[in-house]
């Protein structure tokens, strides 16, 4: 197995809300894991503010940019609040997640994309989308749609071109991901997270949560 910078993330902040997070470290090796774990330390102790998305990245820019040595890093980040029905999404350089229906169909949400972190540029915005329960929110390194000689807009249609059957679980539509992407051929790290709202039974809409699962 080949060390990368590759990295999913999960963190729990108040009312129920989650931050989902996906991040790919510039390069390969143990160069980019050590970077790696060294973003995803400083996101944790960001995100416990539970700052605004945007935020996030920002004060994460400006953390990497002072630290000479550190290798840019897409990243893109999901706040879920599922007690709202609301997602907010921001981008640093990083590819649009994926977002799929009950009924299967798939699509990409929009994200306004500022630059890699890590360049001391700045500049990151959020944007709003409705979240509801049954739907499935996949966010994703470019390893997995990435392919040699192929355009990326042809690369992320293909992604969204899936279908899925109605009922199906994270884990399956997971597993349907990496199997009709050939993931084992991939020429790139690949890392995969997604989340689907779920409520919790006895207990009012503001403690509702997200359910990520992880490959």
């Amino acid at each position: 197995m080949l060390v990368g910078g590759d990295w999913c993330e999960t963190v729990r902040l108040h009312f129920g809300r989650t931050l989902l997070v996906v991040g790919d470290v510039m390069g390969h090796g143990l160069e980019a894991a050590v970077d790696m774990s060294a973003y995803r330390s400083a996101l944790r102790y960001i995100a416990s503010a539970d700052l605004p998305p945007h935020r996030v990245l920002r004060q994460l820019d400006d953390i990497a940019a002072t630290e000479g040595g550190r290798r840019p890093a897409t990243c893109l980040l999901a706040r879920a609040d599922p007690g709202r029905g609301r997602l907010t999404l921001s981008s640093a350089g990083h590819l649009p997640p994926l977002l799929i229906e009950q009924d299967g169909r798939a699509a990409l949400l929009g994200v306004p994309v500022g630059p890699p972190l890590g360049t001391g540029f700045g500049g990151y915005e959020s944007a709003t989308h409705e979240l509801a329960p049954g739907q499935t929110l996949v966010l994703f390194t470019d390893g997995l749609v990435e392919r040699r000689g192929e355009d990326i807009d042809s690369s992320l249609a293909r992604l969204a071109a899936l279908r899925f059957t109605p009922g199906d679980g994270v884990d399956h539509i997971l597993d349907t991901i990496l199997a009709r992407l050939d993931v084992r051929h991939a020429e790139d790290d690949v890392a995969v997270l997604a989340a689907r709202p779920q409520p919790r039974h006895g207990h009012p809409p503001a403690q509702e949560g997200a359910e990520p699962t992880a490959r």
